[in-house]
Order: structure tokens, then sequence, then C-alpha cells
């Protein structure tokens, strides 16, 4: 027999968790980022007067320590992080804030990397603090703007290195060539994974590109021109942050701060979107908050080494976990990009600038999201495209940064306005549609019908706050004015805050100026109030005193206690646990003349019960009615081992278990006694007897039963119509 737990291979056995597929897909994933990461890179600091080879090392620095760092924390299995496009757009945009200070290029770069810093700690603290969960909330339409915005601009910063310009007499006619090389490159980029399935497009890019280069520039006997080339990459011990306390002293930190929370928050949900796309593929669930402390600290890795910021990135990501990475393809990543740095440093020297700017097109159009346009020609998605279409300008036209912050507003403006679209109030009841469990008399039902109308419950949802409050004020205004018993259930309400509490006792107020009583009900933790109304208005007014709420636990007890008062306003007093009701006054026996009652008594047997016991149990065999003469006993429906769900509570004058009478078979609830209970049992056996003795009274408790189930039978059928309303 096959010993099933012994590793499949020699890699497992040595390296548990391991898998081949984590090394292939790492290696695999690195060839998709390599060329991105230093094209990237590139953009980045060559503009701000750096050599294009620091750019490319830091890309890649960038890259190698992000998938090491990320990849050990495994937040997310099979996610890969690189320098991205709207870092890239972010970072330059800081860059040209901290020069235009006055900024020299020594200082520039400590002032980056302190950006970058921050950017890991504020990444850090989103992690423990929970706060990679709310990332994911904010608005598609607002991530589509961002990302068109970001394209564009990366289109336009390659212009310049595009020109041409800056080559000597002999190469001034060839200025076309680093556009034509990179128009040839984007189209490998785009074009090769359709020819070569199995080639990623940057590298068919940076293959094809550099060819096409290397072949036309034979033709010029020149030497190339070292600004049209990376050049040789730097050692490993020569890159790095050098700080110094003057440098610290000059920090401009009205630039850093600002831009570091701006870029936490883009990488954040730049990776967390990677995330739920890597989720797909592997089968598991990221979590959002150890992927952020794994993202921060691999951002502050990666600043103190030289390297620029990264995020996740979907598409090396993808060949990851579709090459067989699991757990560990991150971490194999990072090593494969050192490896490439410590080896291939000469090969900086035939890469040209233009190839990378090339690829950095044609990741540009695919950051383009062209269903902005689709939302446009539809009525109910043009305010989404507007949302959309605002980011993009405001990218382009001002800054990335104020466009993310702006994206965070309009983020929070939709969310409160779908807030107050959304009904606070989720169905609103009358004592005409609904009822206590409270067992009640015929006279009480045929009131309740009558004047049921004063007692009124709203079940209310979502979030009570200052956006809400005032609709929920509105929706209760022509109820306030009655002398009503109003009941807020507040099962569904998820938090209440200050502003909420001030309309609560407003409510309050205009209800018992006009005679009314307001009642809270189901009031939980969650809220953020207590569990008194009462408690909480006082607390959060001084000197609130007038105002008289009630608090219940559940919605039976308010609806019992808003029946028993209006009951009481027409003298109409309900029976208590500590009353004695005979026979002859049971509900059952009402229409029964004296000689029935009589015929009827003498078939009955007498049961008593001591608090807590319980008479029968849900799936018990039961044959037989019970008449409650005094105490209380509850019908309940057990839910689980240890939960229950009250159906019926019947007080003197009640009876129950009609239907095992008329069909015996197993109880489907159980019955418990509340207090000393006194009761008095028809079984069928005395009824079968009853039948054969004095028919007459047999055909009367029938025809008396069949009457009160098709009054509950009716009731109900209202019940569940007024349900299927909402």
């Amino acid at each position: 027999m096959t010993d099933t737990t012994r590793p499949t291979n020699l890699l497992e056995q040595h390296f548990p968790g391991v898998t081949a597929g984590d090394i292939w897909g790492g290696m695999a994933a690195s060839a998709v980022v390599l060329p991105q990461a230093m094209a990237f890179g590139v953009a980045l600091y060559s503009p701000a007067g750096f050599n294009a080879s620091q750019g490319a090392i830091a890309g890649l620095l960038g890259a190698a320590i992000m998938c090491t760092v990320s990849g050990f924390f495994g937040g997310t299995r099979g996610l890969i992080s690189a320098p991205t496009g709207p870092i890239l757009v972010l970072l330059g945009g800081a860059l040209t804030s901290l020069s235009q200070s006055g900024t020299g290029n020594g200082e520039l770069l400590v002032n980056l990397a302190i950006l970058m810093i921050c950017t890991g700690v504020f990444q850090i603290l989103i992690g423990l603090t929970g706060g990679g969960k709310l990332i994911k909330y904010i608005p598609y339409p607002v991530i589509s703007g961002f990302l068109t915005g970001s394209a564009i601009l990366m289109i336009l910063s390659q212009f310049t290195p595009l020109s041409g310009a800056g080559v000597g007499e002999s190469w001034q006619s060839w200025r076309w060539l680093p556009l034509a090389t990179a128009v040839v490159t984007m189209i490998a980029t785009l074009a090769g994974p359709r020819l070569f399935s199995r080639l990623p497009g940057t590298i068919a890019g940076l293959i094809f590109g550099s060819l096409v280069f290397h072949v036309i520039a034979m033709m010029n006997p020149a030497d190339l021109p070292a600004e049209w080339m990376i050049g040789e990459l730097p050692k490993l011990d020569t890159v790095g942050l050098d700080i110094s306390g003057d440098t610290l002293h000059n920090l401009h930190w009205k630039i850093i701060v600002p831009a570091a929370l701006a870029l936490s928050i883009l990488t954040s949900l730049d990776t967390l979107l990677t995330s739920v796309i890597a989720d797909v593929t592997t089968g598991h669930r990221h979590n959002a908050n150890l992927e952020m402390v794994g993202q921060g600290a691999g951002q502050i890795l990666s600043s103190l080494s030289g390297g620029m910021a990264a995020a996740g990135t979907t598409g090396a990501t993808i060949v990851a976990v579709k090459t067989g990475g699991r757990r560990w393809p991150g971490v194999f990543a990072g090593i494969t990009f050192f490896v490439l740095i410590l080896l291939g440093r000469d090969a900086g020297s035939l890469l040209p600038i233009s190839v990378l700017a090339g690829i950095i097109l044609a990741v540009s159009l695919h950051m383009f999201d062209l269903d902005i346009l689709a939302w446009l020609k539809r009525p109910r998605t043009r305010q989404d495209a507007a949302v959309a279409l605002l980011v993009t300008v405001v990218t382009v036209a001002y800054d990335l940064m104020v466009a993310v912050g702006l994206g965070v507003v309009i983020a929070i403006v939709l969310f409160i306005r779908t807030q107050i679209r959304a009904s606070i109030v989720h169905r609103r009841s009358t004592g005409q549609q609904i009822r206590s469990v409270r067992t009640r008399s015929r006279d009480e039902r045929e009131l309740l019908n009558v004047h049921g109308d004063r007692i009124v419950m709203y079940e209310l949802r979502g979030n009570l706050f200052f956006a809400t409050a005032d609709a929920l004020l509105e929706n209760l205004a022509a109820d306030l004015e009655k002398p009503n018993y109003l009941i807020l259930h507040m099962r569904r309400v998820q938090q209440v805050d200050l502003t909420a509490i001030k309309y609560l006792q407003q409510i309050a107020s205009r209800l018992q100026k006009n005679g009314g009583v307001l009642i809270f009900c189901n009031i939980h933790k969650g809220m953020g109030i207590g569990k008194r109304m009462q408690k909480a208005f006082k607390k959060r007014t001084i000197g609130e005193t007038h105002l008289h709420v009630l608090t219940f636990n559940g919605k039976d007890e308010a609806l019992e206690f808003a029946e028993d008062a209006l009951l009481g306003e027409f003298n109409v007093q309900s029976t208590k646990f500590h009353d004695t009701i005979p026979v002859r006054d049971n509900d059952l026996c009402r229409d029964l003349g004296e000689e029935t009652i009589t015929d009827l008594e003498s078939v009955l047997q007498s049961v008593m019960l001591e608090t807590g016991e319980t008479l029968f149990a849900a799936g018990d065999p039961g044959d037989a009615l019970y008449l409650v003469i005094s105490g209380t006993i509850d019908i309940r429906l057990p839910t689980t081992r240890h939960h229950y769900k009250r159906l019926a509570s019947c007080n003197p004058g009640a009876f129950f278990g009609e239907l095992a009478l008329l069909k015996p078979g197993p109880r489907v609830a159980g019955a418990v006694a509340m207090h000393k209970t006194e009761l008095r049992v028809l079984s069928r056996g005395g009824f079968e007897k009853l039948t054969e003795h004095h028919p007459d009274t047999a055909i009367q408790v029938l025809h008396t039963l069949a009457r009160i189930e098709v009054e509950h039978l009716r009731w109900s059928s209202a019940e569940i119509r007024h349900l299927s309303e909402w």
C-alpha cells in the first residue's frame, strides 16, 4: 500500500510547502515584470536628471525586494509585486514638486526615499487597523478614472525620450530611430502573445524591439549615443540610501506626507484588486490586512536599498499562478531578479531606452478603460461615467495626488448618496397586521382589530446617522401627530451616531406631546449606544429628563406592552398569570351553554405544573387539548440545541394543543410552564367518551374549534400577505 503522506518529490521533502510550480511560476513572472520594472524606473529617474541605468536598477530592486518580502508574508497566494503605471505617475509628480521647491539632486533621492518609507509605514498601519478591507470599497468609476488618467500621463511622459534630441551631428538625421523603435516594440508587445502563446508580451517587445534598433543602428558607423542606451547597471554596493542629519533637516514634509498617503492608498488598492484576481485562480481567499503589512515592510526595505515603490501586478500574478505557483512564487521571482541584477549588469549597455518606452506605451494602452464610453451611452450609468471622467481630467490636468484625494471624497459622497437613497425603513406595520405571541380572548382580538392602527411598528435597517436621520423623521411624521404606541425595531440597524440620537429625541418629544409613547426593541451592542435608549438620551444630553421612552429586548415584548396599554385605555384588563379563570370562562367555552360545559367538564382531567416544568417537548406524541386555569404556558419551537422561537404565550383563559386532539401525532413545538400552572386536559380518549355519551356537546366543541381555527388561518394569511408586500 502506497504511503500518501510522504512528500511527492525531493523538493517538497527538503523544503516543505515549496513546489516546482512555485519555482517555475516565480521565474515566469520575473520574465514578465523585468522589462516593465526597468522601464518604469528609467521613466521615473531620467526626467529628473539621473542616469537611465540608475533608474533601471531602482526598478529592478523594487520588484526584487517587494516580491521577496511580500512572498514571505504570504497574504495572497501567487501575488507578484513590481513598479506600476500609477506609481510611476504619482512619484513623477512628487519629484516634479520637489524639484520646483529647490531640492537638489542629492537631496531629491533622500526625499523620494523618505516618501516611500512613509508609504510603507502607512500601509502597515492600514493592515494593523483592518483598513485593508475598507480600501476595496472605493467605487470602480473612481479606479477607472485613476487608471485612464495615469495612462495618458505615461504616454505624455515618453515624448522627451522618444524625441531623439541631445545627440551628436552624426546621429541628427537618425532622430526618428527611437520613436520607430518604440512603435515596433509596442506592436510586438501587444501582438506577441497572440502569435506565441507562451511568450510574455513584454519579453517579445524587449527582444524584437532591441533587435530592430541594433540592426538599423548598424547602418550608421558612428558609436551609439549614450543618451539612447540604458548603460551598464550600477553594482549593488553602490546603491542605497545615504542619509545625513542635514538632509533630514531639509526634508519637504508638506510634499512628502500627502504624497505618501496618496501612494499608500493607490498601491494598496492596486494590490488588493490583484489579490482578488489571484484568489479566483488559486481558490484561496487572501488576507487583506496581512498583505498590507507585507507590502508596507517591502516598501520600507526597498526604499532603504535604493529601490522603487511597487504594488501587486495583475499580468505577472496571472502568469505565476497559471504556471503552477501557489505559496512561494513571489519569493522565487525575487530571487530570480537578484540573480539577474548580479549577473546581467552588462546587458544594460545593449538595451535602448526607446525599447523600454515602447513597453510603457503598450502598458498604457492596456490601462485605458474604454468602458467609460459605454457608460456614457446609458442614462443610468452616465453619472458613473462623469465621475470617471472627472477623476481622469484632474489626474491629467492637475495632479494625481489631488485626484486620489478627490477619488476618496467621491467614494464618501457616493456612499452617503446610496445610504440616503436606500430607505432606512424596511417595513411599517400596525397592530391590525401584526400581533404579539400573547394569546388573546375574542373580545381583545376584536378590539385590536378595530383600534390596532394606533400600534405602529417601524422595522429599520442600515446606518442611522446624519445622512439618514432626517429621512426617518420625514417617514414617521404622520404617525407622530397621533397618540400612537410607536415601536422602532432596531435589529437591522448597524450604527447610530450622535445626530441620529438628537433626531430620535425630537421624535420622542413630538410623540409625547401628542399623547403617544416611543418604544425601542432589539437594540444590540454594535450600535454603540448601550442597552437602554432612555439611558443613552441622558448620557448625551445634560438635563434631558422629561422624555420617557421604553426599551424591550424583543419585538414580542414591545408589542405585548403596547397591546396591553391600548386595551387598558378601553378598560379591558388582560389576565395575569396569578389570575384563576374557570373552564366556563375559557375562550373555548364562551359560546357553549351551561349543560354543554357541564358535560365537557365531566371528561376533563386536572394537571399541575411547577415553574420551568415541561408539559411536552417537540416531537413527543400528542392527542390532547389543554385549557389554562392559572399560570402561563410558553409554546416554543426549537431552532438549535439550546435556542428556540416563542410561538405563543398562553395565560389563564387560553387553550392550546387543539391540532393534536383533532389529529393525534408528534408535537410540532414544546410547552413549558413559566409559572406554577393549573391545566384542564381534554384527551382523545376523553373526547371519544364525550362523543359516545354526549354527541351534541362533542359536535358543539368541534364547531367551536373549527371556527377558531378558521380565524387563525385567516389571520395567518393576512400576515403572509403583509410580509409578501415588502
